[in-house]
């Protein structure tokens, strides 16, 4: 695992280099502010949920409860005199839990970053390269409210460096380089539990993760591929150590929004024992009125297949209206209906 992942300081090196190239000659203009996010509510069913392996098909929590979100980002930014743009975000966000309390809305770490002429480098709260999503396609169209399945359902590569949303994230840098339809992008996140000369802290994790993926567009379609490696040293019974490959493809057929997937993992993780596969969709079928499905096959062993139906239609203003229904991974049906609200 070692000798695959480049050393931390090898890779800082280049990036400190590329960042001082960015901002050579740098002179300051007038900063931005702006604020964007959106709020949600509806109803959601799950059968069974909570049930465990010890005591299947039974339910440890209401099988309908009610959804809420709430979603401010807050981004501000400036650009020098030569085009050099810099920028930060932080979110509030609060939940509802699946206990039927509503969680208190948090503020999550802060994500910074440095962009011109093709190349942008974040650092600090920020996503890897699959959760970003914009060079491997891996959230594809999910249906319904909050996406309760999707086509990357029965994938069991993970752990994959996530953003964030309500508390301060693994800090780690993420770098893009886009030229015409090509594009580019890796992701890592240091062990700092090296940092405070001790070893493995369990406090920090001894934790360490590498995401790198391209995509190119051509007639049409976009066709990406990630590869990513993880380990945790420092978590007992749960350590893990997983490498992952994915491959998406996202176009349209006719009036059809397509979105392919197909990943494996190596891993004691959750591990893949065939090929996980899905594909998902979007189609309109008025001026207001989209149809959404979603299905995920192969992959781990103990994911069952899943798949979801549902729709999605504006109200205008920003408004819509959301609900699905399909199995998820254990078998069991789900559903929702609710409205979301961007402003």
């Amino acid at each position: 695992m070692n000798n695959e992942i480049a050393t931390e300081d090898k890779f800082m090196k280049k990036l400190l280099i590329a960042t001082t190239a960015l901002v050579g000659t740098a002179g300051v203009v007038a900063a931005d502010t702006t604020f964007s996010g959106y709020g949600r509510f509806g109803i959601l069913y799950e059968q069974d949920r909570g049930a465990t392996d010890a005591d299947p098909g039974v339910a440890t929590q209401e099988e309908t409860r009610l959804e809420s979100r709430y979603r401010l980002n807050i981004d501000s930014s400036t650009e020098t005199d030569n085009g050099v743009r810099f920028a930060v975000r932080v979110r509030i966000q609060g939940d509802d839990v699946s206990n039927g309390e509503q969680g208190a809305a948090g503020l999550n770490g802060a994500r910074l970053q440095v962009n011109a002429s093709g190349l942008r480098v974040r650092v600090g709260n920020v996503s890897g390269v699959h959760d970003a999503a914009e060079v491997v396609n891996f959230f594809g169209f999910e249906p319904g409210l909050i996406g309760q399945v999707g086509h990357y359902s029965t994938f069991g590569g993970g752990p994959i460096d996530f953003y964030e949303v309500r508390s301060n994230g693994v800090t780690g840098v993420n770098v893009k380089y886009e030229m015409g339809d090509f594009a580019v992008m890796a992701s890592y996140s240091p062990d700092y539990s090296e940092n405070l000369g001790i070893g493995p802290s369990t406090i920090t994790g001894d934790y360490e993760a590498f995401e790198i993926g391209a995509s190119y567009t051509i007639s049409g379609w976009t066709f990406g591929v990630g590869y990513g490696m993880a380990e945790d040293a420092d978590a007992g019974a749960d350590s893990y150590d997983t490498d992952f490959w994915t491959a998406t493809a996202t176009g349209t057929v006719g009036i059809a929004d397509l979105a392919l997937f197909v990943g494996d993992s190596d891993s004691n993780f959750t591990p893949n024992d065939d090929v996980a596969y899905g594909i998902s969709g979007s189609v309109p079928v008025g001026a207001a009125t989209n149809i959404v499905a979603s299905v995920a096959g192969g992959g781990a062993d103990d994911l069952d297949e899943a798949y979801g139906i549902g729709f999605t239609h504006s109200l205008g203003g920003g408004v819509s209206l959301s609900g699905m229904v399909g199995s998820n991974t254990s078998s069991n049906t789900v559903a929702d209906l609710g409205v979301r609200f961007n402003f």
